[in-house]
């Protein structure tokens, strides 16, 4: 019985340690997070365009990891796990066209934010 109560209580003990310390038990690395800024402009004057929507991928190749839709000012930003991405236009907007490479590639590290930029054409 006294066995028993103190594996339970070691077991108790290792999940409230994980709970605070954000799940880091035994050396156990928290994979760490950073932003990715994608922005979508026209023309020299370099205006926003809405509503491009773009995929992120992990680099090389791999799962989707998300897809954005660049808003009335031209940009989204969303939180990914530190690594490298592939960002690619998957859908744009009625009268535009892409004048750039479909994709750019970019790295998140925590405190930076890369900006995948895309220009487009249009009417």
């Amino acid at each position: 019985m006294v066995r028993r109560t103190v594996f339970v209580g070691s077991v108790v003990g290792v999940a409230v340690l994980a709970a605070v310390s954000g799940g880091a038990v035994s050396g156990a690395r928290v994979p760490a997070e950073g932003a990715v800024k994608v922005q979508a402009v026209t023309g020299l004057d370099r205006l926003p365009v809405t509503g491009v929507e773009v995929g992120l991928t992990p680099c090389p190749t791999g799962a989707l990891s998300a897809t954005v839709t660049t808003g009335g000012d031209g940009t989204v930003t969303r939180n990914l796990p530190e690594g490298c991405y592939r960002a690619e236009v998957t859908m744009v907007p009625s009268g535009c066209q892409l004048a750039d490479p479909t994709y750019v590639q970019v790295v998140v590290v925590p405190g930076v934010t890369p900006v995948a930029e895309f220009r487009f054409r249009c009417a």
